[in-house]
């Protein structure tokens, strides 16, 4: 039978899975001299216990005779995605579909707690092991080397619930995916442009930006070639990505997002033109950046200004001179989200919606876009309905708000107004929260209902 770790089996978990993996490190030539963090070596009670205590994760056991002879447990990568993490049979134990169950139980699982997509990690040379993963409809993304493993790390990822097919006759309304990265132009991509092209088009789609992370950002080009050859590796998923829409005749733009101090700005209706134009770039500021773009034409969106991450010290928003923020980036927390909704309403910000894909697996109903009733027609098209303050209607997955109440924010954070930088606190992010609530009628009185009420009113 299957059933949920109690805390009295914590060390019984550790033991199966430290037995159960080490077969493969026996088959692979992986010790904890050459590879310390893998998963035969590393996993100790106090990372089990971490994983049921701090993080309660839903961790499972098979148990035979009442013995446990197999585990698994999920964590969560965001709102509609979970990773599938140690899941393991006993060797004395296997070729019996034990595995198996196991498996189907951690999809139905994923499923029951609302989760669309699950993640799973492999060692890649494990070819047999992808097979099998392949059998139960396991589709591998792609592959990454780090520096502290003697193995490749292979990714792969399960579609729990096939994504509806947006109808933009039906609707009036044509969709867009705003933020999009590649594995050729941004260091934490997975997925090759060329294959984005085919899968939006066959979820309805009309287009779709690809905006790679660029100099200062998680840039995969190294920095130290020369500014034409940079530019070129830069746009390289982008050109990829392009020229297999042009097969099927689906629409691909060219996107930016560059870097500051952790906060990142989306730009458009720029190009290779004017990359090349400006080897000077990697000296802008910010104030610099901005005015370049515009005197191109184009138009510059403050990307996720609150997100949370641990590579991110501080919040810095700025509110001079950028023409909108994204609003929804449903690869952030409702959290984050929520707040950058208030800070929008509060500026008058022009607001969009992405979902900050990085891999092929994560698409489906869960990402957020944007919705124009005429297609979009070029970048610079787009740009300048930004420029001219046409609204986008926004989409997102409704789930994304469930149970949210009052905004958080845990970081420390300031905010560029008026020509300089000043501290904010939270109590004034807070008064944006009820401000926009203060422009609903019959606003509710409890949190949860207002921030789902304001959501509702920009989703409109």
């Amino acid at each position: 039978m299957i059933r949920e770790i109690k805390e009295t089996e914590i060390q019984e978990c550790v033991e199966v899975i430290r037995k159960s993996f080490q077969t493969v490190a026996d088959e692979f030539g992986f010790t904890p001299e050459n590879a310390p963090r893998f998963t035969a070596f590393a996993t100790d009670e106090e990372r089990i216990r971490y994983h049921f205590e701090t993080e309660r994760r839903p961790m499972f056991g098979y148990f035979l005779d009442g013995k446990m002879i197999g585990y698994y447990s999920l964590q969560e990568v965001d709102q509609k995605t979970c990773e599938l993490n140690n899941l393991c049979v006993l060797p004395q134990h296997r070729f019996r579909r034990f595995g198996a169950e196991l498996l189907n139980h951690a999809f139905e699982k994923a499923k029951e707690l609302g989760y669309t997509a699950m993640r799973i990690g492999i060692v890649e040379e494990n070819k047999a092991l992808r097979k099998w993963y392949e059998k139960y409809g396991v589709e591998h993304m792609g592959t990454h080397k780090f520096d502290f493993f003697p193995f490749t790390c292979g990714f792969m990822m399960k579609k729990l619930i096939e994504p509806k097919k947006w109808d933009s006759k039906a609707t009036g309304l044509y969709r867009y995916e705003t933020h999009l990265h590649t594995v050729e132009g941004s260091a934490c991509g997975v997925t090759p442009g060329k294959e984005y092209p085919a899968i939006f088009k066959d979820l309805g789609y009309d287009a779709i930006f690809i905006t790679d992370h660029f100099f200062h950002g998680n840039t995969r080009p190294s920095r130290d070639l020369p500014w034409p050859e940079y530019v070129d590796a830069y746009m390289k998923g982008y050109e990829e990505a392009k020229k297999a829409g042009d097969e099927i005749g689906f629409k691909v733009f060219f996107g930016i997002e560059e870097n500051f101090e952790g906060d990142e700005f989306m730009i458009y209706g720029v190009g290779r033109e004017f990359l090349l134009a400006h080897p000077e770039i990697p000296h802008w500021t910010r104030e610099e950046m901005i005015k370049a773009v515009h005197d191109a034409g184009g138009a510059v969106m403050q990307a996720h200004p609150f997100r949370d991450r641990n590579y991110i010290k501080k919040i810095h928003l700025y509110a001079d001179e950028v023409d909108g923020i994204e609003g929804i980036n449903t690869a952030n927390t409702a959290n984050d989200n929520l707040a950058a909704l208030c800070y929008a309403l509060h500026h008058g910000f022009m607001i969009q919606a992405g979902s900050d894909t990085h891999f092929k697996g994560g698409i489906g109903d869960g990402n957020g876009g944007i919705l124009y009733k005429d297609p979009i027609t070029s970048e610079k098209d787009y740009a300048e309905r930004l420029l001219r303050r046409e609204r986008p209607k926004i989409f997102f997955p409704d789930e994304l708000f469930e149970g949210m109440g009052g905004i958080n924010v845990k970081l420390p954070m300031e905010i560029h107004r008026n020509g300089a930088w000043e501290e904010l606190s939270l109590e004034e992010v807070n008064q944006w929260f009820l401000e926009a609530g203060a422009t609903i009628g019959d606003a509710p009185s409890q949190p949860e209902g207002l921030a789902r009420e304001i959501v509702a009113k920009l989703k409109a």
